[in-house]
């Protein structure tokens, strides 16, 4: 017994995990896994399938450097790496932070833990800055071979092209952070809150147009003959880490003129992390205490919310649209969410934001030939907007409160597709009207013309009928699904290629018209295709059966 006793003392105790490897791995699970703790083994697969599929598609966009890898110095090639993962692995990393840092749920899971808001705060910058850097090794991973081919190139440009892409994330991640806990410290829970859902729109704007724009400059002789830095290009941070590639691994250039840049590399990023971590981590705790209380942040509030919305369903315009009174509430309820949840508006807006950009880049890309070409893509893009009521549907049949969509199953209601027409028109009022109508003007002020206007009557048109597609794919009901189940179906994907195709025959044929002199006859023929088509579609509608129980 005491041999026993004194060869159990002998072992050596297991050491507890410290918190803060216990807050990284709780975070990197629920970066991968969501947060639904149903069927959680499904949704790890799903996820890892889909970070497979990024991975796979950030190695094949980082074969567009790698081809110009040739006859350029390897501080010229380290410079457009590291551009091309600053935009791309820095702004997916942002579209994704403001989900990570500021999450309801995390009082549930933490509960009486004596965890810092500092702890979970260094461990989030190391979750993050550890995906980005996944991100960034498989964008980069051809131009770890081809740099070496670069002038002035050695064995060393792979250590020291990894050690500064592993720098240039941990700056990325903490500037990400920084600007959040600034303006957590200085603006209440609402404006934060609208701030995350318009700063990831802007950056999802930022990529798309960055890859149009990136391989034209690319083809410049001054970028392909560069070999200095001066001036405003010292506030470019793929050129301070450029310049540490080149100082570490070799360059034909004079070296003298980029320890200042390499400098800047390390010296912001250390203060930026500094500033992140430390001097506004306070910010971070009472940030989140003021994320996760019911009441809002603005002090003497009088006004029930909703008065305004109230008013606007009660003038003409609206009044006469939404006659029946399920719409009518549905329309309010689409509304409400669109302007104030969170979760929605973190969600939807970066979603959509590749829809409402992608017709201005077709347009401005495609039209620079003849009229008659910058008249078809014209057309093209106003009927491609059709896309947005699509997708927006797509995101406002889940939310995070849906099991509050049982309300609907027990209400008196005869059918579900009130509640459908309710939405969609929430989402043509407030989405894809305006998003036309500042289009149209946009090209309008362009062209200094009022021929955008009229070539803009085919998508008053389409809109309104092709937003009912998505009621053809079975019985919708807002809100009532899991945010983790908004996912592309084979039906989904059918849907928008058919109605991408529907967009393009469109807004082809009313350019085409509109150079033969026969735009008005096309419009009336329209009309009639789509008033019958709209019938026939909420007649298909109508014939499916309401599920009276949730499944």
């Amino acid at each position: 017994m005491n041999a026993a006793v004194e060869s159990t003392q002998d072992k050596p105790r297991r050491r507890s995990p410290s918190p803060a490897k216990v807050l990284r791995s709780l975070f990197w699970k629920l970066l991968f896994r969501g947060r639904a703790a149903q069927q959680a083994g499904t949704q790890k697969t799903r996820r890892q399938m889909g970070l497979g599929l990024t991975m796979l598609i950030y190695a094949l966009v980082g074969l567009v450097p790698a081809l110009f890898a040739q006859n350029v110095d390897l501080f010229v090639f380290a410079c457009t790496l590291h551009g091309f993962t600053f935009m791309f692995a820095s702004l997916t990393l942002a579209s994704s932070a403001g989900t990570m840092l500021f999450m309801k749920e995390e009082a549930e899971i933490l509960l009486h833990r004596p965890v810092t808001p500092q702890q979970m705060l260094r461990a989030k910058c190391a979750v993050l800055a550890g995906f980005a850097l996944m991100l960034a090794l498989a964008l980069n991973l051809a131009g770890f071979v081809s740099g070496l081919w670069c002038k002035g190139a050695t064995w060393r440009f792979i250590p020291a092209h990894l050690f500064s892409t592993a720098l240039l994330m941990v700056f990325s991640a903490s500037s990400i952070v920084l600007v959040y806990n600034a303006c957590l410290k200085w603006f209440g829970r609402e404006r934060l809150d609208n701030l995350l859902a318009t700063v990831q729109s802007l950056l999802t704007v930022v990529m798309i147009m960055g890859g149009q724009i990136m391989p034209q400059v690319m083809h410049l002789d001054v970028f392909k003959h560069f070999d200095h830095i001066t001036g405003w290009m010292l506030a470019l941070p793929p050129l301070w880490f450029g310049a540490l590639d080149a100082l570490l691994s070799g360059t034909t250039l004079n070296t003298a003129t980029l320890w200042l840049p390499a400098g800047l590399a390390v010296v912001v990023t250390a203060a930026t992390s500094w500033l992140a971590l430390e001097k506004l981590g306070n910010a971070y705790g009472q940030g989140l205490m003021n994320l996760n209380e019911s009441a809002g942040t603005s002090k003497g509030r009088t006004k029930p919310r909703g008065v305004w919305l109230a008013a606007i369903v009660k003038l003409p315009p609206l009044r006469w649209w939404l006659r029946d009174p399920v719409e009518r509430e549905s329309f309010k309820l689409t509304t409400a969410y669109l302007f104030r949840d969170r979760e929605i508006k973190l969600r939807l807006y970066p979603g959509i934001a590749p829809m409402l950009i992608m017709p201005l880049v077709m347009l401005f890309s495609g039209g620079r030939g003849s009229d008659q070409g910058a008249m078809m893509m014209q057309g093209f893009a106003t009927c491609f907007l059709g896309m947005v009521s699509l997708q927006a549907l797509m995101f406002l049949g889940c939310s995070e409160h849906w099991r509050a969509a049982a309300f609907f199953y027990v209400a008196p209601l005869r059918h579900w597709t009130p509640l459908f027409h309710g939405s969609r028109k929430a989402v043509l009022c407030w989405l894809s009207f305006p998003v036309l109508i500042l289009q149209t003007a946009l090209i309008c002020g362009l062209q200094r013309s009022w021929a955008p206007l009229a070539l803009s009557l085919p998508a008053v048109l389409f809109l309104p009928t092709f937003s009912l597609v998505t009621g053809l794919m079975g019985q919708w009901l807002p809100f009532s699904k899991p945010a983790e189940d908004v996912k592309n179906t084979t039906a989904g994907c059918l849907m928008m290629g058919g109605s991408m195709a529907a967009a393009g025959l469109i807004g082809g044929l009313s350019s085409y018209m509109w150079h033969l002199g026969h735009f008005g006859i096309f419009l009336a023929v329209e009309a009639v295709l789509m008033v019958g088509a709209t019938v026939l579609m909420k007649y298909l509608m109508r014939d499916t059966p309401w599920v009276a129980q949730p499944e």
